[in-house]
């Protein structure tokens, strides 16, 4: 995969303008900028393009939502890129709206001579996804694992357990179709073992039912014999039933007509108990009404007690409008008065800041003539040593005129050997001294980084936890505090040193003119005389400037002590112009008056509510006393219907008696029925014995036929069921042989071993460039048991100097070496086994960790397999690999987003 265009919009850092980065014209770049601009969020944007997965934000409950920039609702990638020498286009979107997320993703090919699309989108984005990852052959752990060198996670793979790496390098080396092979061979196994069994059990079951075909043909003569005695037995119970139906006929006749009286006599007695319990509920409504007429309120007092509860509540809603123009006018007032309080407030505070900016210049011309008084009391110093200086020198060439004789040349020779010493201890102190200033300075810088609340590493400007920050602080104050102690020593000691010097090097000079003649020596003391007198003549006149200067530094601090009193009385002033102000104290006592108004007319809702609630009551009575009215008329319709209710029912006393008098006419029809149905069911128990033996005997007889025909029909199947049990056993057999050689232990261990000595190999290349041949890594695929036996493993082992010891056990800097190493020959390994050339390196920084010869061997290293990638993309902020890299992609981040630059270095 070869990055070719990318364009985004409101992906993390970046803005809502689409923005495009063209890579196709560069094969090494570096994305270059400050932390948090947007150097990996250009990465994040590639991998969420190619496999929707960035990096994880916490709190996050979907990953595409913590990718969306603040305050928008759309994020757009659109990355360009080539595989296999074809140009393809992934589209990746995701929106937010009302709540609900919608995502979009299109794949296609892109013709690189009209640019037209060919869609290559899937029906869903699962599918269209694996069509992705089945294009490139690739997926994100594989990706980030090998040719993706993430920011803080370059030991991705070497961190990882030895079961883990031992899976990703499976992955990377496809071996999880081997692994589909063999799950699909078991899944063979066991559905053919399962038929198998339940075959075999079949099988069984048959044998068994074929040993009884023999009893089963002994039974079909014996049930046919039996069944022939039963159909005698049935033609006797026909002739005895023709008799015992016409007796039945006859007494049916009369048991009608009497379940007849006793129907209508039934109903004459529900109709009676029907118009008793009408009589009672006729009388009960016709007394309940009456009471209730007697005991109600009349409407017109409920009217009028409805009409002083509407009244009042009028009252209340009306106290209640009051209140609230009362508060809106308020409020009003209240804005109005600050309105005010605050233009007053704009414009002191323009006056008081122009007073400021005067105080201010006022100062610095203060703080310039104190440093000039400090300069001039700096100049009287330096000439008063100077005069004391020559005056000395002058005082030891009279010594020398007397002493010229007794001076020699080994002398002058020794003075000069201890004054070079002596000179080059000063020039060591005074380049300490520098030196300590420098270092100084730079923990200052350092100490301000580290006290921001998103503080970042003063080397990698990575960020730092809480417990980093700390440490760091520690460790700058105490190397400040031990730098201040040894440049406060220098201070004392470089003067002095300076002064000896200079002491001694007049002495060795007076030395040598004794030397060659002593008329040197007179006029070297005639100048030094005037020397002294010119220095007298200068110190004279800086004395009188000083003293001129003191006298304006005291006036010019009495003209900023006055101005300064000035600012405070604007101050006061502004409180007196506020008070002063007619509009300001009308709004004031206003706002009071009003306050004093709401206080005064209090409004009570719990009376309101108690008032609806009487309302509501005395609506209720109302509705009961209209619909009593309605009730009082229809109680001379009850009178008339008791009377109807009494007749009718002695109407049905009448009727009832003659059918009783019918009923007793007819006899005990009963005792007759009950003698005839106890013989009749006789006769049909007789005649359900014979039916139901006849019944047994003709379904055993035919279950024994079609067990007989069943029992052939299984000799058929179980001889060609013999034959497929053979068939499974066989294909039982040729399925473990394909489960075995694809299993972990058979070609996925092989491929396995076959490829750790090729990473390895290019492992340790790459490893000895980077460690000028210090250091060898080995891959351990078994490792021995203490019980006997062996493991398999993938643990990593580096011999260098030290010896031998596994990957943890080495420092930052050098893991990272080592990781770099490994990465790029997974990567190398990756390509070759997917049928590809080697295409596309990303590192995200990580180089923070090297010291400067480090990062020589690392950029050596970049160079030297420029060649086997078409594209390496490195993101760093060291200046020393910023510099070797022919194209920077400057990010910066401003309002509206980050924004990318190219730059050309040549």
């Amino acid at each position: 995969m070869i990055p070719h265009k990318i364009q985004l919009k409101n992906f993390l850092s970046y803005g809502p303008q689409l923005q495009t980065i063209d890579f196709s014209s560069y094969a090494l770049i570096c994305l270059s900028g400050k932390n948090g601009h947007g150097k990996s969020a250009l990465l994040d944007a590639i991998t969420w393009a190619l496999w929707g997965q960035g990096r994880k934000i916490l709190g996050t409950a979907k990953a595409d939502a913590g990718l969306l920039r603040l305050g928008q609702t759309h994020m757009l990638v659109i990355f360009d890129f080539e595989f296999n020498n074809k140009l393809y286009r992934i589209r990746r979107e995701y929106t937010e709206t009302y709540g609900k997320s919608l995502s979009v993703l299109e794949f296609g090919l892109i013709n690189p001579t009209t640019q037209e699309f060919i869609p290559l989108t899937d029906k869903t984005i699962r599918t269209t996804q694996a069509k992705i990852e089945q294009t490139l052959r690739l997926d994100f752990d594989s990706f980030s694992n090998s040719a993706f060198l993430r920011q803080g996670n370059s030991n991705e793979f070497s961190k990882k357990s030895p079961k883990d790496r031992k899976q990703i390098l499976a992955s990377i080396l496809g071996l999880d179709q081997y692994e589909v092979i063999r799950k699909r061979a078991l899944d063979k196994i066991r559905d053919a073992n399962i038929q198998k069994t339940a075959l075999t059990m079949l099988q069984e079951k048959r044998l068994g039912d074929l040993a009884q075909q023999e009893n089963i043909t002994q039974e079909l003569v014996s049930l046919q014999e039996q069944i022939n005695i039963i159909a005698q037995e049935e033609k006797q119970w026909q002739n005895t039933h023709v008799l015992l139906e016409k007796e039945k006929t006859a007494i049916e006749k009369q048991y009608t007509d009497y379940n007849f009286l006793n129907l209508q006599i039934k109903q004459l007695r529900d109709n009676k108990n029907n118009l008793i319990q009408q009589l009672q509920d006729t009388r009960m409504q016709w007394r309940t009404i009456n009471k209730k007429k007697h005991a109600t309120t009349t409407a017109d007092q409920l009217e009028k007690q409805k009409t002083t509860i509407i009244t009042a509540i009028n009252e209340k809603q009306k106290q209640f409008q009051y209140r609230l123009e009362q508060k809106e006018a308020l409020l009003h007032t209240s804005q109005e008065l600050h309105n005010c309080e605050q233009l007053h407030k704009n414009e002191s505070t323009q006056q008081e800041q122009l007073l400021l900016v005067e105080l201010e210049r006022l100062r610095a011309e203060h703080n310039n003539k104190n440093s000039i008084n400090h300069i001039i009391e700096d100049e009287l110093k330096k000439y008063a040593l100077e005069h004391d200086t020559i005056t000395k020198q002058i005082d030891e060439l009279n010594n020398a005129l007397q002493k010229t004789l007794a001076i020699t040349p080994d002398i002058i020779i020794a003075a000069e050997t201890t004054l070079e010493k002596r000179k080059t201890t000063y020039q060591h102190f005074v380049s300490l001294g520098n030196w300590i200033n420098t270092e100084l300075n730079n923990i200052v810088q350092k100490k301000k980084l580290v006290h921001h609340d998103d503080a970042s590493c003063p080397l990698c400007e990575q960020n730092l936890s809480a417990s980093r920050r700390r440490l760091l602080k520690t460790n700058f104050d105490k190397n400040e505090s031990f730098l201040s102690h040894r440049l406060h020593r220098l201070k004392r000691i470089i003067p002095l040193l300076k002064n000896m010097l200079v002491t001694e090097h007049a002495q060795l000079s007076e030395k040598k003119s004794a030397l060659e003649q002593h008329k040197t020596i007179t006029t070297k003391k005639i100048e030094l005389t005037a020397a002294a007198e010119k220095i007298t003549t200068i110190t004279t006149q800086t004395t009188q400037r000083q003293l001129v200067l003191q006298q304006e530094i005291i006036n010019h601090e009495k003209i900023i002590t006055e101005h300064h009193q000035k600012i405070v009385d604007h101050k006061n002033s502004f409180l007196k112009k506020l008070d002063s102000d007619p509009h300001y104290q009308e709004l004031h006592t206003k706002k009071i008056a009003l306050e004093n108004a709401l206080t005064k007319n209090p409004y009570n809702a719990q009376e309101y509510t108690l008032l609806q609630e009487q309302l509501s009551k005395i609506e209720h009575q109302l509705n009961d006393v209209h619909a009593l009215k309605n009730d009082i008329a229809q109680q001379k319709n009850r009178t008339q219907e008791v009377h109807k209710l009494c007749v009718a029912l002695k109407k049905i006393k009448l009727d009832m008696a003659t059918l009783n008098n019918q009923l007793i006419m007819l006899g005990n029809i009963n005792e007759k029925s009950d003698a005839l149905k106890n013989r009749e069911s006789q006769h049909k128990a007789l005649l359900a014995a014979i039916r139901k033996n006849q019944d047994d005997l003709l379904q055993l007889k035919g279950s024994a036929e079609n067990q007989q025909k069943q029992l052939q029909k299984i000799k058929c199947d179980y001889d060609k069921e013999q034959k497929n049990i053979a068939l499974f056993n066989a294909t039982i057999d040729d399925y473990q042989i394909i489960s075995a050689a694809t299993g972990k232990d058979g070609i996925q261990a092989l491929l396995i071993e076959e490829a750790i000595p090729e990473i390895e190999q290019e492992t340790n290349q790459l490893l000895s460039q980077l460690t000028n041949n210090q250091a060898q890594i080995f891959i351990e695929s078994l490792r021995d048991l203490k019980k006997g036996g062996t493991k398999e493993t993938l643990d990593i082992k580096i011999s260098d100097q030290n010896g031998i010891r596994p990957y943890e056990m080495f420092s930052g800097g050098e893991a990272f070496r080592i990781d770099f190493a490994l990465r790029i020959a997974i990567s190398k390994l990756l390509a070759r086994r997917a049928g590809t050339a080697l295409q596309t390196l990303i590192i995200d920084e990580g180089f923070g960790s090297q010291d400067e010869e480090g990062l020589s061997h690392i950029m050596d290293a970049l160079h030297a397999i420029q060649d086997n990638f078409s594209k390496i993309i490195i993101v760093s902020h060291l200046p020393a690999m910023k510099d070797q890299f022919p194209v920077h992609f400057h990010i910066h981040k401003g309002v509206q987003g980050s924004v990318v630059s190219v730059i050309e270095q040549g």
